[in-house]
């Protein structure tokens, strides 16, 4: 019997890590979604052009299982964005005929997506938590100084009544937080249809964030691990990792693996805390049970989360054939291009970041091409499209800098 595919969607460049991880260790990776992205794209993978689970989730889901009905062995599902696991969740009677799921189904997912769930799953578990509760009226946040308070959905993806999935940032314009006056960000929140949480600003900057990248067992046991640090954001503020910097376990893994026990949950999960500046814990802030933006600095480093998920889940022993390296710093390359074309102020950031970007993103690019040999965006046939997009964004960004001072 052959061995069972991997299965990521949708195509994204948190597929890519997915796509490049697996399929380097002899997986066949296949990546769904509407249109070819850049996980589609890598030699690792054959995309499979299906519906838009953002616009009908039945659809999307009856075209999965037709497909996986065709293979010889059930595949692994892979989500690459929360959108995904709600999909995923909502089909789960179906997909559960034809896939593996690399996680405990169904139910279990709530209760790390949804923050109201795992802020209390955090509680039980003993551990600090920034001080929020739910508002269900804008009016119950009036009052409330701005500073010191932030308002943010509970989940940043919900299903729509139309059968689709609709993001926070498609609602609201913002990525994960909306800051400012708690009763205007509240009703903006509530506005979007999204469940609102009012929650303790924890003081210090982004640079106090640290991730623990973790794979639990299904007996509960840790597989293996790596932590994380942010060093800088896009976009700004509360924006995803534009670098991201390895260090040690600040003493934060046994409280990861306990959050997940009380969860009841195995498998693949990054767990976000933010160290308070002026009482020194770490209060958690976020986890993530899906494949995530720069887990490739994992792999680099020898920690291959992604692989010893889909070993749990199919029972079978694949190994890593990539040699680890020395890099311990990720920064994004789209998003360093991203950052300086829209959102870089030399008076803010300084001189000094943009070539710590562009150097960063470099190495980035080079490290990713010597541990998966996986040339991406660099093949000949993608020069034309690359050189496009960076015009395009640095057409873009002189506009703004010449209508607007720079501040």
């Amino acid at each position: 019997m052959n061995a069972a595919a991997a299965f990521v969607f949708p195509d994204n460049l948190s597929a890519l890590a997915a796509v490049r991880e697996l399929g380097s260790a002899g997986i066949r990776v296949f990546v769904a979604g509407p249109r070819l992205g850049p996980a589609g794209r890598s030699r690792f993978a054959t995309f499979l052009q299906m519906p838009d689970l953002y616009e009908s989730t039945p659809d999307w889901a009856k075209a999965a299982c037709a497909w996986a009905a065709l293979q010889e062995t059930p595949p692994v599902l892979f989500a690459s964005e929360d959108a995904a696991l709600l999909a995923a969740e909502k089909h789960h009677e179906e997909l559960s005929r034809f896939f593996i799921k690399p996680y405990p189904a169904p139910g279990v997912i709530d209760r790390i997506i949804d923050k109201r769930r795992l802020y209390e799953a955090a509680e039980h578990a003993n551990i600090k938590v920034p001080r929020s509760r739910e508002i269900h009226d804008a009016a119950e946040a009036a009052g409330i100084k701005a500073r010191g308070w932030l308002v943010k959905p509970a989940l940043r993806y919900r299903l729509t009544s139309s059968g689709g999935v609709r993001n926070f940032r498609e609602a609201t314009g913002a990525t994960k937080v909306i800051g400012g006056d708690p009763e205007i960000a509240a009703r903006e929140v509530l506005a979007g249809g999204f469940p609102a949480i009012l929650q303790e600003a924890v003081p210090g900057g982004f640079e106090n964030l640290v991730t623990i990248a973790l794979m639990v067992g299904r007996d509960g046991r840790l597989r293996d691990f790596f932590a994380a640090c942010k060093q800088q954001e896009y976009p700004e503020p509360f924006g995803d990792g534009l670098i991201v910097r390895m260090i040690k376990d600040p003493g934060l893994l046994s409280s990861c693996v306990r959050l997940l026990t009380e969860i009841g949950y195995w498998g693949v999960c990054d767990i976000e805390f933010k160290r308070d500046a002026v009482s020194g814990e770490y209060k958690l802030l976020d986890a993530n049970p899906r494949v995530w933006l720069w887990l490739t600095l994992g792999c680099s480093t020898g920690h291959h989360l992604l692989l010893l998920t889909y070993n749990e889940a199919t029972g079978r022993q694949f190994k890593p054939r990539v040699r680890a390296g020395k890099a311990r710093t990720w920064v994004s390359p789209r998003g360093a291009l991203a950052f300086l074309s829209r959102c870089y102020r030399p008076r803010r950031h300084g001189l000094s970041l943009p070539p710590r970007l562009v150097i960063g993103a470099a190495l980035t690019a080079i490290d990713n091409l010597r541990t998966f040999h996986d040339p991406l965006y660099l093949t000949p046939s993608a020069v034309p499209r690359v050189f496009a997009a960076t015009s395009r964004m640095l057409r873009d960004a002189r506009k703004r800098l010449s209508r607007s001072p720079q501040t």
